[in-house]
């Protein structure tokens, strides 16, 4: 018999909004050692960019328990078709992914890839980290030029220009370590040390000589460049999914929630319910910022 599913924090609740694991299928992207439903809850899919065996060889973190990573049932680049990768035709009830995004090459490839494998109505729910609290502080933020360029080209690992702004741009900062202290973000030394210029520049030669893949984040957002990205991609006509849900970076936090519902291309008025969904959750971000006075962040 399955277990019964109940959220027991905000964050839970967040990535689990209109998911009913006992009696749906559905996937979890790069859940690692830490998966929000295990098996044992209902029919969840793993699904990352290597095999089990490559991430478990891969030099994580050390809270990273090895023994504990998830059996990858779908390795997938995040670019191209992933119902090709899935191969039974089925059309899922879910998918989660929490900080996940960030690490995609190709966001709007890795969008269009799960749409095209849930149902209509089915829902994406998304814990992405904000920038202003995470070692991605310093760093610009992403732009549509960039995940247009991604998408068009079907970058299927990061990027020269990814992996390098990401290396060098890093900051040595615990997450959510500014709300603690002040910090002056201009005197924050990088992530990896003195010779975080050089490391980038080496592993640029890497990816031209070899095609390595080196792990990075790609896109930097904070919750209102995210929607307003979204926005952009909506008036592309790039947007798969109905933002359903948009949940800023709480006071103490360093992350971010978004809930999306697969769009029916056949629905009528649905660009007029995409636009709505965004400008609701827009407006109300702005009005999230003003009131703590975070608006210029």
């Amino acid at each position: 018999m399955r277990k019964t599913w109940e959220p027991v924090t905000r964050r839970s609740r967040l990535l689990t909004v209109g998911i009913e694991p006992s009696s749906q299928s559905g996937l979890e992207f790069g859940a690692l050692n830490n998966p929000i439903f295990s098996p044992e809850y209902g029919d969840i899919r793993f699904v990352d960019h290597a095999t089990t065996e490559e991430i478990r060889a891969h030099p994580h973190e050390p809270t990273v328990d090895r023994e504990a990573i998830v059996s990858v049932d779908y390795v997938w680049s995040g670019s191209g078709s992933l119902a090709e990768v899935i191969g039974s035709g089925e059309l899922l009830d879910y998918a989660i992914a929490s900080h996940v995004i960030e690490h995609v090459p190709n966001l709007l490839g890795w969008l269009h890839g799960i749409g095209e494998v849930l149902k209509p109505g089915g829902v994406l729910n998304l814990a992405i980290p904000d920038k202003r609290y995470t070692f991605d502080v310093a760093r610009p933020l992403s732009t549509i030029g960039e995940l247009v360029e991604a998408y068009l080209l079907g970058y299927t690992r990061p990027s020269i220009r990814q992996m390098f702004d990401h290396c060098s741009g890093a900051r040595a900062v615990g997450p959510g370590e500014c709300w603690i202290k002040e910090i002056d973000t201009k005197q924050l030394p990088p992530y990896s040390g003195d010779i975080a210029l050089l490391l980038a520049y080496h592993q640029a030669q890497e990816i031209v000589a070899a095609g390595r893949y080196f792990d990075s984040h790609c896109w930097v957002f904070t919750p209102l460049s995210f929607l307003e990205l979204i926005e952009q991609a909506e008036r592309l006509g790039l947007l798969p999914f109905i933002l359903t849900g948009f949940h800023p970076t709480e006071a103490g936090d360093f992350e971010f929630f978004v809930n999306f519902e697969r769009s029916d291309p056949h629905e009528a008025g649905l660009r007029d319910r995409q636009a709505s969904g965004i400008q609701v959750a827009m407006k109300a971000t702005v009005d999230a910022l003003r009131t703590a006075r975070l608006l210029s962040a």
